[in-house]
């Protein structure tokens, strides 16, 4: 009770820029979510299977928080690009 839910993955590709950045902005609340749950898991992990497993779970929360840092960079680009569409060179 009182816990929010977890993001839904979209349906569809983001139509517009207002969906883009709800749709990023919901990856990073997901990898925030993993992130805390793969701290949570490294110990039992190695408690229960081994320094081995530990490890890769204690890979799994880096990369998660990398993914996290990354989210909310692309968040920034999405908001500094204010509505416009880029247009790639060529």
């Amino acid at each position: 009770m009182g816990e929010e839910p977890a993001p839904a993955l979209p349906d569809e590709s983001p139509a517009g820029p207002r969906e883009l950045l709800a749709a990023i902005a919901d990856a990073a609340r997901m990898a925030c979510v993993l992130t805390d749950l793969l701290t949570t898991l490294r110990e039992p992990t190695r408690r229960l299977a081994g320094p081995g497993a530990a490890a890769s779970v204690d890979v799994a929360r880096r990369r998660s928080e990398e993914a996290l840092l990354e989210l909310e960079i692309a968040l920034g680009d999405v908001r500094a690009a204010g509505g416009r569409t880029i247009r790639p060179n060529g």
